[in-house]
């Protein structure tokens, strides 16, 4: 999946501008070196080894993640460039939120080091996964696909029943650092292609870590 939208992001980005050709050569890096390198499979019974291991992949995905976010905020103009420094802005908030959590759910365990770098690693990931949407809406029919799946199994085939439900969760939630960056990140998704809000309040939690 990380390839595919490492793939639907280069494409975008090419086209008649000769300008752009560094720009894409970079992009293409990105896609064979992503396709090459995933996650460290951290294993063992040494808790310092595991935890060096979680770090070493969170380094890797943040450093992903500001690669991308680099490139796509370089190419958009000075009201979605506002918008994406507002929704990267809280969604950091999230994150260290939620991953704090993890970490003193567990602390003084040996483990939460372990849990607050796995936290930081999926959620960065996600968030990746996010920016590429955001540039290209790649990511909305693969969504559009899983309801329909899903809710065959739960509403009797209606997509817009599971949607409400996934888009009230989102605005029940007692989470306000999430609820800041959903909404945040909703105005910009619909400036940039007109995606309903309930559309992509349903779509982020449906990913949410």
């Amino acid at each position: 999946m990380k390839l595919f939208f490492l793939k639907r992001g280069c494409a975008a980005i090419a086209g008649d501008n000769a300008m752009k050709k560094n720009i894409l050569f970079l992009c293409l890096v990105l896609v064979f070196t992503g396709s090459a390198i995933a996650d460290s499979l951290c294993a063992g019974n040494v808790t310092r080894k595991l935890e060096e291991c979680a770090r070493r992949n969170f380094e890797s995905s943040d450093k992903k993640l500001n690669d991308v976010y680099r490139l796509l905020i370089g190419g958009l103009s000075g009201p979605e460039r506002q918008a994406l420094r507002n929704s990267q802005r809280e969604w950091i908030k999230y994150k260290d939120k939620m991953c704090q959590g993890a970490y003193v759910s567990i602390n003084p365990g040996n483990e939460a080091g372990i849990e607050k770098f796995i936290c930081l690693n999926e959620i960065t990931k996600s968030r990746t996964k996010e920016l590429w949407h955001i540039d290209t809406a790649s990511g909305i029919s693969d969504f559009m696909h899983a309801v329909d799946i899903v809710s065959r199994y739960y509403e009797d085939g209606d997509r817009n029943k599971f949607l409400d439900k996934l888009a009230g969760d989102g605005s029940a939630s007692d989470d306000k650092a999430w609820s800041s960056y959903v909404s945040e990140n909703c105005k910009l998704t619909a400036t940039r292609f007109r995606e309903e809000k309930r559309e992509c309040v349903a779509r982020l939690n449906f990913y949410r870590y």
